[in-house]
């Protein structure tokens, strides 16, 4: 089963998509201990998607899907650049803090966290769509992929 929601581009719309994703979980049944890294990836995503994009179109589109044991999340984004978050550098979480460069810390964490993490961009419709899966059996972080479309 999936449900689809669009968002203002706004940090202000956390609350309502965490409610979609709480009301989403409900409604079909998907273990809640799963909601919380559901939740922190979507929010990681989408919070990148409004502070480097500001001038892209004005709603973020967000897709659930019910998968074996889970759930499989997509964030659609319209008129931007592209941007993998598959090919962004891992944080260096070894350096000294003090030697350490802000940011990047969410994706980071992100890409251990979940089963699986796919990027795909249209050049020609400037459209990027961010998917990652979390489920109880499986592996966090086994399977990044990018994509370029268009």
């Amino acid at each position: 089963m999936t449900e689809e929601q669009s968002f203002r581009r706004s940090f202000d719309s956390l609350e309502e998509i965490f409610a979609f994703t709480s009301g989403f979980f409900a409604a079909h049944g998907i273990d809640r201990g799963l909601l919380p890294t559901v939740d922190l990836a979507l929010e990681e995503l989408f919070t990148n998607m409004v502070k480097y994009s500001p001038a892209g179109n004005a709603l973020i589109r967000i897709e659930m899907a019910t998968t074996p044991g889970g759930v499989e999340v997509t964030l659609t984004d319209y008129d931007v650049d592209r941007f993998d978050v598959t090919k962004a550098p891992d944080a260096n979480i070894n350096l000294p803090i003090e030697e350490r460069r802000p940011g990047g810390l969410g994706l980071h964490l992100i890409r251990r966290l979940v089963d699986s993490l796919h990027y795909e961009y249209s050049s020609e419709s400037r459209q990027s769509r961010t998917t990652f899966r979390k489920t109880q059996s499986g592996r966090p972080g086994s399977d990044v992929r990018a994509n370029e479309g268009g």
